[in-house]
This record gives structure tokens, C-alpha cells and sequence, in this order.
């Protein structure tokens, strides 16, 4: 395998160009890297559908679709309360950003460059979204004491689009892969 070296455990070190480019036959070196990078790029799309909505609701309507606003789960009093912000700005306004730059640096034609600070920004970026989720959701729970369905929706994205850069992530940036199957 040109491009790689392979040391007494089985381990392989790919080059991020080995891993992000077909090899000269024209042959996919890794299938699987594309798949993540597409998984990746839909999470993303789905994240920017997800925090349209909830940036759309929260300039325009009281109700949201499809949350009851009753008992503990009520979108409503999740989004209207005063963790809704942060320094004034709508959390579902940054969401929407996050997506929308994540939706950039997950893109076929971004995905397939092998510059490792792509790599190292889409895992940056992650690290910091899924770092805020956690603290969205504390909020929710343990501050306002009522879940928004709409808001869960965005953190399993998170929490999913984070999962697949792990997967990607190491071989992007030219890590140690173990192929042995272990």
C-alpha cells in the first residue's frame, strides 16, 4: 500500500492524501472515508433543516409545531427562556451558524482535500457544538426543568455527527489505523 507504512502490530499509517484521494488506478484507497464524509455532510444539512426551523419559530411564533408546551416537555418555555440566549444572540441563530459552516467544511468537494487544517477545524468545531450541547441540555434539565423536542433533535445530530468524525477524523489527519480487525 503506497503512501502508508505498517509497523509490527498490524498498525498502518495512512497519509491524509492516501486516505482522502482514489489511488492512480483510479480506485477509492478507503470507501469507507467517503461514506463518513457523506454521512457527515447529511447530519449537517439535517442540523441546518432542524435550526432553520427553530430560528425561524423563535423570531416569528410562541408555539412550536408539534410540542405540546405542557409538562416537562414544552419547547416553548425552553426557547423563551432567558438560557434561549447567549450574549443576546438566539441559540437557535447559532446553531444555525454552526450547521451552515459545518455543512461547508463536510462537503464533497471540501471533504475530498487533503489539507489537515480542514481536518483539524471540523473536529474543533465538533468538540466545541458538542461541548455546548452538553451545557444546553444541563439547562434544560437542571435550570429550566422542561426538554424541547426540537432542541433533543439537535443534539442527537450533534451528538451523531460527532460519533462519524471520529471515524474519520484519525485517518484524515495521517494516525495510526489498525486494520487487524481487533
Amino acid at each position: 500500500m503506497s503512501g502508508s507504512s505498517r509497523d509490527e502490530a498490524g498498525t498502518t499509517t495512512l497519509s491524509p492524501a492516501h486516505v482522502l484521494e482514489p489511488d492512480a488506478a483510479g480506485v477509492e484507497a478507503l470507501p469507507a472515508a467517503r461514506r463518513v464524509g457523506l454521512s457527515a455532510f447529511a447530519l449537517s444539512l439535517i442540523g441546518v433543516g432542524l435550526s432553520t426551523y427553530m430560528t425561524i419559530a423563535h423570531f416569528t411564533e410562541v408555539t412550536i409545531l408539534a410540542c405540546s408546551g405542557r409538562g416537562e416537555l414544552s419547547c416553548t418555555a425552553v426557547t423563551t427562556s432567558p438560557q434561549s440566549r447567549v450574549f443576546g444572540i438566539p441559540v437557535a441563530l447559532l446553531g444555525l451558524g454552526f450547521f451552515v459552516v459545518m455543512s461547508i467544511l463536510s462537503s464533497p468537494p471540501v471533504w475530498r482535500r487533503s489539507a489537515r487544517w480542514l481536518a483539524l477545524s471540523r473536529t474543533a468545531l465538533a468538540a466545541a457544538g458538542l461541548l455546548f450541547v452538553f451545557w444546553l441540555i444541563a439547562a434544560e434539565i437542571l435550570i429550566i426543568g422542561h426538554v424541547c423536542l426540537w432542541c433533543t433533535g439537535v443534539h442527537v445530530v450533534m451528538i451523531a455527527l460527532v460519533l462519524v468524525l471520529t471515524r474519520a477524523t484519525p485517518a484524515q489527519l495521517g494516525l495510526r489505523v489498525d486494520e487487524s480487525g481487533d
